[in-house]
């Protein structure tokens, strides 16, 4: 009887771990599926927050060019997309949490960006007191979805910026 006690009892854990197990699986899932309105939610917060000092667009002149708190937030994300190296399917996820992290934890050895624009603009300043990581993921999966770019040109993006 203590046998098929304790094998009852060991069927019963095992289920609990796998079904645990799936749920933290689709769980991950469904963070890194927004919907619609999520993603409105995320531009919007990126519009209030991140644009004081992220451009949506390059610079249309050298005195444009001077007055840029940040670099443009298309250069920023072409970085993040090519300094994120992961499977596809676990690319998306991986530049979310980068994102929210570097968000509120900033430092110039995470940081994807050219040595150039962190000498230039400096480290981005933390962003713990402005954003949520909540608020942060909504803005993170609204940035991965708009940019870079498709047809982003960061050779000539990088032209317009510099002046070259």
């Amino acid at each position: 009887m203590k046998n098929k006690t304790t094998w009852i009892a060991s069927l019963a854990l095992g289920a609990m771990f796998f079904l645990n197990s799936c749920s933290s699986k689709n769980e991950n899932i469904k963070v890194a599926e927004f919907t619609a309105e999520e993603i409105q939610q995320g531009e919007k917060l990126f519009t209030k927050v991140c644009t004081k000092c992220h451009r949506t667009s390059p610079p249309k002149s050298q005195e444009d060019r001077k007055s840029m708190l940040a670099p443009p937030i298309m250069g920023v994300m072409f970085h993040v997309n090519d300094g994120i190296k992961a499977e596809p399917e676990n690319k998306k996820q991986k530049v979310i949490d980068f994102i929210v992290d570097y968000a509120h934890n900033p430092s110039a050895e995470k940081s994807f960006c050219e040595k150039g624009a962190i000498k230039r603009f400096g480290v981005m300043p933390t962003q713990k007191e402005n954003i949520t990581k909540e608020e942060l993921t909504l803005v993170a999966h609204y940035l991965y979805q708009k940019y870079p770019a498709k047809d982003l040109d960061h050779t000539k993006l990088q032209k317009q910026i510099h002046g070259n």
